[in-house]
């Protein structure tokens, strides 16, 4: 493995114990230890999860630009403040899906272009809104369609 320093994050790519278990969660490493380990905290949360030796590490972990796969959902508030989302990435592409309007939207890096995650970000969640906004417009006409056929029901008494 490459050499890796303090802060790096790594992904972990088989499950390694009943506390590092998640596949494709993501970790930091918190602190090298003079034993030969690595002290490692959650990805998210920065809490301490365990030590792990240098030869455990190499087989188990990647670092994030290596790796292949998806990472696990993470949860976000959209830009605009109004809508709880999730996103997940796996370095080409962003996937984000909205919570309460159940619909799912994702953006592409071209291989020519170096990966931003926030661009893509940006590009998914208004990808995301945009079929929001259809499925409430097509909600609320269906609402309105109803509505006039009542009202003609209505007229004919």
């Amino acid at each position: 493995m490459e050499t890796t320093l303090k802060f790096d994050r790594v992904v972990l790519t088989k499950e390694l114990n009943d506390k590092i278990k998640k596949v494709g969660e993501v970790f930091e490493i918190a602190s090298i230890l003079n034993n030969d380990s690595f002290l490692l905290r959650d990805g998210k949360t920065r809490v301490a999860v365990g030590v792990v030796s240098f030869d455990d590490f190499e087989k188990y972990f990647v670092s994030v630009e290596n790796f292949k796969g998806w990472t696990n959902w993470i949860l976000f508030t959209g830009f605009d403040g109004q809508n709880d989302c999730m996103y997940r990435t796996n370095r080409r592409k962003i996937q984000v899906k909205f919570l309460t309007d159940n619909v799912r939207a994702e953006s592409c890096c071209s291989k020519a272009d170096e990966f931003n995650l926030s661009f893509g970000l940006q590009i998914a969640y208004l990808r995301c809104l945009n079929k929001a906004l259809d499925k409430k417009k097509s909600e609320c006409e269906k609402i309105i369609k109803m509505t006039d056929s009542e009202i003609k029901d209505n007229e004919h008494i």
